[in-house]
């Protein structure tokens, strides 16, 4: 009978063991969406994520592995890391949102850290990200989020300039239901140059004939970047009129309507944008309201001619 008991509990032991093991991680076992969150810790609103919390180490046992990745997006950190940089990635929170859900994800690689606020649809694929966070690179720039109780999104770009000055830069975002970003205000006090503009879709994708960005003198651009798919493209607009007095900043997703044109319409305003592309040109004209974004006096108008990509 005591042999019985032992044998039993032995068994017990070893099956202990293998629920221990993670899904995916050489256990036998797909990973589920609901195995991909258990590896976040739970957190709520409002949440912070600084250059201090990436200079954290963590262990490589929380490192995310290949089939945990499968639930993001291979060019998670695409543009912010080496070519051949060995880049590791590790799971910080998942914050239940109003439109979408968070998942705030941390690469690691040789040159440095950055954190990315992935957006989530409520079943828990994978819709885009926000580059949200970044330790010190060497152009002595921090940038950190903060999400606030109201899923209001704010990216800070601090930047040290000589005479212990600093250039602070934030963005103010409002997230929608497919993914998509709006860019509700900026404020700076720093330089405008188009050099010196933060350009939230910067790392994306640019393979569509019709992707790149597009200037119209020192302080205005237009940059478009690849959808997910052929028929559609995100987008920032950016523009400072009359020596600064007028300007305007928008971002969103626009879908083609034709060839050759564009068109964004604003899910929670009445603002439209239209856009025509030529032979390295855009031009750009609203087909709606869209003052919450842009200064009273001036639009979302005009020509914007298309800047050669700089080779790698």
């Amino acid at each position: 009978m005591k042999r019985f008991l032992l044998l039993f509990l032995a068994i017990g032991v070893l099956a202990a063991c293998k629920t221990k093991k993670k899904a995916g991680e050489g256990s036998g076992e797909q990973m589920t969406i609901a195995d991909f969150q258990a590896l976040f810790t739970p957190g709520t609103l409002p949440y912070k994520l600084t250059a201090d919390t990436l200079q954290l180490k963590l262990p490589d046992s929380l490192r995310l592995d290949t089939a945990a990745m499968r639930f993001l997006t291979d060019t998670l950190s695409k543009g912010d890391f080496g070519r051949n940089e060995n880049v590791k990635y590790f799971p910080l929170q998942r914050i239940t949102g109003n439109a979408v859900n968070y998942i705030v994800v941390k690469a690691v690689g040789r040159t440095g850290a950055v954190g990315y606020l992935c957006f989530m649809n409520k079943k828990g694929k994978y819709l885009s990200r926000l580059r949200a966070a970044t330790t010190e690179g060497d152009d002595s720039a921090v940038t950190s989020l903060l999400l606030d109780a109201k899923n209001v999104i704010k990216i800070s770009n601090e930047k040290k300039l000589p005479g212990n000055r600093t250039a602070l830069k934030e963005d103010f975002y409002g997230v929608n239901a497919d993914g998509s970003v709006n860019l509700i205000m900026t404020n700076s006090n720093g330089p405008t140059n188009v050099g010196q503009i933060f350009n939230p879709i910067d790392t994306l994708p640019r393979k569509n004939k019709f992707s790149g960005d597009y200037t119209s003198g020192d302080m205005s651009i237009v940059s478009i970047r690849d959808g997910e798919d052929a028929k559609t493209f995100q987008f920032f607009i950016t523009f400072s009129k009359d020596n600064g007095n007028c300007k305007g900043e928008l971002s969103g997703k626009g879908h083609f309507i034709a060839g050759n044109k564009g068109e964004y319409k604003d899910k929670e305003t009445s603002c439209g944008i239209s856009f025509q592309f030529s032979a390295g040109r855009v031009n750009i004209r609203e087909i709606g309201g869209c003052g919450a974004y842009r200064g009273i006096k001036c639009f979302f108008e005009g020509g914007f001619v298309k800047k050669a990509k700089k080779k790698v």
